[in-house]
């Protein structure tokens, strides 16, 4: 099973794009489509929903595991995750040929169709205005635009460890759907960003204020998403809710900025941060753990920066000899500043004892540290309780 199965369209899209300048993509287009669907009238619909499964399966079979199809209005878009140029070029003509080879052979009506192949190399950039909307409309659940009605969101609390301390001292709001789910784990678009932002902003509040009137005490998190704060006008509608915070229980407060991948302009994340450390003391940066430039975010005096790891990031098929080196460069790098390091992700306690070991000082995994229901106050947990905890692959 691919570590890719399971995830979101958008987020296994991005997997891909990690590191490069380029994604190789094939369009597979029908053919004179206005013929076929005129010949079918009121039948078409039925017609379409059937050649679009068989063809699907059909490419499905012939392709890598890594590489991503997406059904599109009349046909498929294929995003390569290993081939590319004349190797990706070839794989499209040889499945669109295999494929209009088999519906010519079909002893039914399906032997009208045809399909029409072309790939493309497209910078990640270029790829994004191109193909977004079509990403985010063939995310499950999108029919109705997206937009999640705030009576059905639930917020839980997501424990950080300060293993230096010994103690859960930050608690992270996190946006939930009625099954318990993470809502920012699915959120592909920068209004859907936009839109948990202001929500878990809002509810942070209500829940420190409810927590310091019973005279408890803990850190407050909320990670923004970077493509959020990097819209004036987003960031306007963002300062408008922390202007309501108290101003009594802010030094309480942290905000990570989330979302920054390789190549983010270093000019645009000076001045996100700047601006928000105006509002807000505590300003962590959370980047992609391939990030090759973790100095130049240093050098910005962040509160914290550290790793946010992709599903499957330290399972057993995993690069994690790669990820492990890449957190102790960083380490190295922070260590002359005074930055701590944090990560979270699926660690389990073996992995957790290695990172503290390096000296990572902040760590969050819902295998050991759950989600809450409710904000509870800093509490002592000690390293010792790492053996004690479920075990798991080391």
């Amino acid at each position: 099973m691919s570590e890719l199965d399971g995830m979101n369209l958008a987020e296994r899209i991005r997997r891909l794009a990690n590191g490069r300048s380029t994604l190789d993509v094939a369009q597979f287009q029908f053919i004179g489509l206005d013929e076929i669907k005129a010949r079918y009238a009121q039948r078409w619909p039925e017609k379409r929903e059937r050649v679009q499964s068989i063809s699907h399966d059909f490419i499905t079979k012939r392709i890598s595991p890594e590489d991503v199809l997406i059904p599109g209005a009349d046909g498929f878009l294929l995003v390569f995750g290993g081939r590319s140029g004349i190797l990706a070029d070839t794989t499209a003509q040889r499945i669109s040929k295999e494929l209009n080879t088999f519906f010519v052979g079909c002893e039914n009506e399906d032997s009208d169709v045809q399909l029409k192949s072309r790939h493309a190399s497209m910078s990640v950039d270029d790829f994004a205005q191109a193909f977004g909307d079509l990403i985010a409309e063939s995310a499950p659940g999108r029919q109705d635009g997206g937009a999640h009605d705030p009576s059905q969101v639930r917020f839980g609390y997501a424990p950080i460890w300060d293993c230096k301390r010994g103690a859960l001292t930050t608690f992270f709001v996190v946006p939930r759907d009625a099954a318990g789910n993470s809502l920012d784990a699915t959120a592909d678009t920068a209004a859907r960003h936009l839109e948990l932002d202001e929500m878990k902003l809002k509810a942070s509040e209500e829940a420190i204020r409810r927590l310091f009137a019973s005279g408890k005490r803990a850190l407050v998190g909320v990670a923004l998403h970077v493509s959020s704060l990097n819209n004036q006008q987003n960031l306007a509608k963002l300062f408008s809710v922390m202007s309501q915070f108290d101003k009594q229980l802010i030094r309480y407060r942290v905000v990570r900025i989330t979302g920054v991948e390789p190549g983010f302009p270093r000019i645009y994340l000076e001045d996100i941060q700047r601006t928000l450390k105006s509002r807000i003391p505590n300003v962590a940066v959370g980047l992609n753990w391939t990030e090759p430039d973790v100095g130049s975010v240093l050098r910005m005096q962040p509160a914290a920066i550290g790793f946010t790891l992709p599903p499957g990031a330290l399972s057993a098929h995993a690069p994690r000899a790669e990820l492990f080196a890449r957190v102790h460069a960083a380490l190295d790098l922070a260590k002359p500043h005074g930055v701590p390091v944090y990560v979270e992700g699926e660690i389990t306690p073996d992995q957790a004892a290695r990172f503290a070991t390096d000296g990572v000082q902040l760590m969050a995994s819902s295998q050991l540290w759950p989600v809450r229901q409710e904000l509870t106050a800093a509490e002592i947990w000690p390293a010792s309780r790492l053996s004690q905890a479920v075990p798991t692959a080391a």
